[in-house]
């Protein structure tokens, strides 16, 4: 079910030129193509893009590695088929080649132990599955996923690490090969994402603590050091330097003083980053994944638990010290985001949290937790996976993207690139199948035999109501001003595909019909006012006005000469 979302839609938008993803994906491409890290020969062939560091006249990724050598192997095999078939490789293709083999599979990798996980942390059953179903399809972690980008890779590495270590210090005993797993993976949080080395760090102090024989330790060490050097040759290579990242070489000047302010952008303490990270209703990470608020129950009583005290108070940090740390980012919002996406990382440790906080809740009422967790697994759907599959590079002008953004893109069949369109299907009517996916999905999370017919239907009516009404503040549109008007102009006028939407088919209607009318016109306008376009717009009524006018003037022809 994971997979069939995770893979059905491509939402790819070239006109954004998504610096995030576009400098990954070309040192990707160089690594493969030319055996370097320098992007010069992929700018130079695909485009200036962002999000780049200039040394010594040369030019690279200013991001962590991590996500573009994970790419090499999954482009390798596509770059090097297509020499073998004497055919030239698509950059699209490319692109979706490494979202898949670097992104998207190793996402359902981690989903699939994940729900093991869950499961074994409760035996309240639409509890495990709402919190599941939240983090895979209701969280920014389903966004990123899609994309060739790190943040859901960050978080998938950090908790599969924190996994195998609380699994090791429960049994007082740990594989070898977990351990060098479990160091791999703790430091390549860091690999992926350089903010991630607070989490890193914390769980390599986790590892003392946890791993047993002592001499386990060794191999924790030895798989840690993988990435490690990688990152060191990396930055070696390009800085001249293997403790030197890019940030201080970035090549646009604005970017490189934000990074050079404090220590690499951290300035002081945000307020108000503290508030929007968490509160806000459009990028908060509570209100777009509200199933994450049972956490503050959780936690406490995971911390008051002696056998769970090590291991929450190890989560918490983990939580805590990379929120500490992004509210003192000069940078912190993030640029065109689904959410808090520098938290991205922490998602699964507030959802083993939120995971408890349920749990000890149904101990006294079980079906009012399956009616919260069902109906906050429904709001996170709505105001996280929408975002997630039609367009996941939200810009800050939306405060309410529901009703300010996706509302008139279901409404005016605009849709993202996606398999339906191998069958031919366009428009919203191709996101037909997400549709019935979530539905699934959510009925799936009622399915246990031991819910009788009488208590599902109860739990899924009380999960309407209470996904409704956590969903209500998201759907109040605020009054539209010029900035989040133009942001919904910059979407539709650059959608990809092309030619699918109202406002393009009632054009070509115009422009092929030979009975066209004055009202074909201003629907036409009133469409293109709704997305924000308002140069558009202004030239239909002002056609419509000449139609209206020519109409006019045959009719009064007609009536002269007797003839229409």
């Amino acid at each position: 079910m994971c997979a069939a979302a995770y893979l059905y839609v491509f939402p790819y938008f070239p006109a954004i030129n998504n610096p995030n993803e576009n400098v990954r994906f070309y040192m990707t491409a160089a690594i493969v193509e030319q055996g370097t890290y320098e992007i010069d020969e992929m700018r130079s062939r695909w485009g200036w893009v962002n999000d780049a560091a200039l040394h010594h006249g040369r030019v690279f990724s200013v991001k962590a590695p991590g996500t573009s050598l994970l790419g090499v192997p999954g482009y390798a095999l596509y770059y090097y088929g297509n020499q073998a078939l004497d055919a030239e490789p698509d950059r699209e293709v490319g692109l979706w080649v490494c979202r898949v083999t670097a992104s998207i599979l190793p996402t359902l990798a981690f989903l699939f132990f994940f729900y093991g996980w869950l499961d074994r942390e409760t035996r309240h059953p639409v509890a495990r599955d709402a919190v599941f179903l939240s983090v895979a399809l209701g969280s920014m972690l389903f966004g990123y996923a899609l994309l060739f980008v790190s943040h859901t890779l960050s978080a998938c590495v950090a908790f599969g690490a924190f996994m195998i270590l609380r699994e090791a210090r429960r049994l007082g005993t740990l594989d070898w090969k977990l351990a060098a797993w479990a160091g791999f993976l703790a430091a390549s949080v860091t690999a992926l994402e350089y903010p991630g080395f607070v989490v890193s760090a914390t769980l390599a102090i986790y590892a003392l603590l946890a791993i047993r024989p002592r001499g386990r330790l060794l191999h924790f060490a030895l798989g840690a050091l993988v990435p490690t050097l990688m990152v060191m040759h990396f930055q070696w290579s390009a800085f001249d330097n293997p403790f030197s990242p890019g940030h201080l070489y970035v090549e646009s000047d604005a970017f490189r003083e934000a990074h050079e302010q404090g220590l690499f952008g951290a300035t002081g303490f945000h307020a108000d980053a503290a508030l929007t990270l968490l509160f806000d209703l459009g990028s908060g990470l509570f209100p777009l994944t509200p199933i994450l608020v049972f956490a503050v129950i959780g936690f406490p009583r995971l911390l008051g638990d002696r056998a769970h005290r090590l291991d929450a108070a190890v989560a918490l940090l983990c939580v805590g010290l990379t929120y500490l740390l992004i509210c003192f980012m000069n940078n912190w919002r993030g640029g065109w985001t689904i959410g808090p996406r520098y938290l991205a990382v922490v998602v699964p440790f507030v959802a083993w949290g939120a995971l408890s906080g349920l749990d000890l809740l149904s101990r006294t009422h079980p079906r009012l937790v399956a009616i919260l967790a069902l109906g906050t697994a429904i709001t996170a759907l709505l105001t996280s996976g929408i975002p997630s599959v039609y367009y996941p590079h939200l810009p800050p002008e939306f405060t309410r993207p529901l009703p300010e953004l996706f509302a008139p893109l279901v409404a005016h069949d605009y849709a993202p690139p996606n398999a339906g369109n191998l069958l031919g299907w366009w428009g919203t009517a191709s996101m037909l199948p997400m549709l019935a996916l979530a539905g699934v999905a959510l009925l799936w999370a009622v399915h246990e035999p031991q819910i009788d017919l009488k208590d599902r239907f109860s739990i899924v009516v009380g999960g309407l109501l209470i996904g409704g009404f956590l969903t209500g503040p998201h759907m109040q549109s605020p009054e539209r001003d010029r900035p989040a008007a133009d942001a919904v102009a910059f979407v539709t006028r650059s959608w990809n595909p092309q030619g699918h939407d109202l406002a393009a088919r009632l054009e070509a209607h115009i422009a092929t019909s030979s009975a066209v009318t004055p009202e074909d016109y201003r629907q036409l306008a009133d469409v293109y006012f709704a997305e924000g376009r308002e140069r558009e717009a202004r030239a239909a009524m002002h056609a419509g006005d000449l139609a209206s006018e020519a109409a006019r003037l045959r009719d009064e022809r007609g009536r002269t000469t007797g003839r229409p």
